[in-house]
């Protein structure tokens, strides 16, 4: 049997998927966050638009796109395209000016800031780091550690991640014909937050997640 693919326009996910398998699982096995409840159709939380493809449903009633369809009961029948997936929260993100190596500023403006001990990725223009945040004063984040980028730009994103951000997918940033990995082996949520910060930047660059699998394709 052709192995067939799902791709999710919300998160420039595809992937290989096996039609005796719900959509549902295997968003979740990617580490989508799916918000979900009953695994049934009824509650609707997984509810999701079908944009291309068809589909048959538990009861083996058979649908074409563009359709409303709910993750947890339908099955692929051929390559399918998702999106306007309900997913839980994703980490929230920061816009910050740096003032020096260790000091960052939040913009003014009604915002919760992170918490002081959180664990967190400085997301620069061409360059990632982990730090720590020793304490929060106002607007003013004092990290731990000194930086080694922050000459790069006057401006960055700051996420939160769990100290247990590892896997097995990859941040790329496309610009101008050139491509940069970012980020390596790092879970697919903490990808995914990731990229939706850098995404808020006002630039023209494209931020797009690969596997591990799909990286030695591109290089064999």
């Amino acid at each position: 049997m052709a192995t067939l693919r799902l791709s999710t326009t919300d998160t420039a996910l595809s992937l290989p998927i096996n039609p005796d398998q719900n959509l549902l699982e295997h968003c979740l096995a990617a580490d989508l966050p799916v918000t979900r409840s009953c695994r049934n159709g009824n509650c609707g939380r997984c509810d999701s638009s079908l944009d291309a493809g068809h589909v048959r449903l538990r009861n083996d009633k058979e649908i074409n796109a563009p359709a409303i369809i709910p993750l947890c009961i339908t099955f692929a029948a051929s390559d399918v395209s998702i999106s306007k997936i309900p997913m839980l929260a994703l980490p929230s993100h920061w816009r910050c000016q740096w003032q020096n190596p260790m000091l960052l500023r939040l913009p003014a403006g009604r915002q919760i800031p992170p918490k002081q001990g959180d664990i967190c990725a400085l997301l620069m223009a061409n360059a990632i780091e982990l730090n720590e945040i020793a304490n929060i004063d106002g607007r003013n984040i004092h990290l731990l550690l000194p930086t080694q980028n922050c000459s790069e730009q006057d401006s960055l994103s700051l996420i939160i991640i769990d100290r247990e951000h590892h896997g097995e997918y990859s941040l790329f940033r496309e610009h101008e014909g050139q491509q940069t990995r970012l980020w390596k082996n790092i879970n697919h949520r903490t990808a995914l937050a990731a990229q939706a910060a850098y995404q808020q930047h006002p630039e023209s660059a494209r931020y797009s997640i690969h596997d591990l699998d799909q990286e030695l394709d591109e290089l064999s």
